[in-house]
C-alpha cells in the first residue's frame, strides 16, 4: 500500500517532488478547512537569538469581585486594559544586538504580536534572564518580560 501510495503521488506531483519538499522544508497541508490558515512555530524571527519559544500571557491586574452583603458576588472591578507576561527562549546568535541588547529601566521592542488580545499599553520592560550552557549544547537564554498598561515610558 505504501509504494501505491508513492507512486500515486510522483506520478501526481512528478517523480521529483518528494525530495525537493524534503529539501526545501515545505509543509504540506492535506485536506481544508481550517488548516490553510493555520500557524506553526513562532511568527517571526528576534534578533540577536535563533528564537525556540514565545509566549504572551494577557490578563487583568485589577480583577476583584465585589461582594453583596451575604458575601456573594454581585459585580468585579476590572481593569480596562490587560497587562502582559512574555516570554522567549532560544539559542543565542553571534554578534548579538536584538533582545541580547535588552537591560533594565529600557522600552524593549519585540518583532512578534504582543497585542493579539486588546486592548492593550504601557511600555514592555525586562524583568528576568536565564543564560544556559553546557557541554554538548548551545548557547541559549530564556527570557521573561512584562507590560502593564499604566506604566509607560517617555
Amino acid at each position: 500500500m505504501k509504494t501505491f501510495l508513492l507512486n500515486l503521488v510522483q506520478s501526481f506531483f512528478g517523480i521529483g517532488f518528494l525530495p525537493k519538499a524534503r529539501i526545501s522544508g515545505a509543509i504540506l497541508i492535506v485536506g481544508g478547512a481550517p488548516w490553510e490558515d493555520a500557524q506553526r512555530g513562532v511568527e517571526n524571527n528576534e534578533t540577536g537569538i535563533n528564537i525556540s519559544r514565545f509566549s504572551c500571557r494577557y490578563y487583568l491586574a485589577v480583577n476583584e469581585k465585589l461582594p453583596s452583603n451575604v458575601g456573594e458576588p454581585i459585580a468585579r472591578a476590572q481593569s480596562d486594559k490587560f497587562s502582559r507576561d512574555i516570554k522567549l527562549a532560544g539559542e543565542v546568535l553571534v554578534g548579538g544586538g536584538g533582545v541580547m541588547a535588552f537591560t533594565m529601566a529600557t522600552a524593549c521592542t519585540l518583532a512578534n504580536d504582543i497585542s493579539t488580545f486588546g486592548p492593550t499599553a504601557g511600555t514592555v520592560l525586562l524583568d528576568e534572564v536565564t543564560e544556559s550552557q553546557e557541554r554538548a549544547g548551545w548557547r541559549a537564554i530564556d527570557m521573561s518580560l512584562s507590560s502593564d498598561p499604566g506604566l509607560v515610558l517617555a
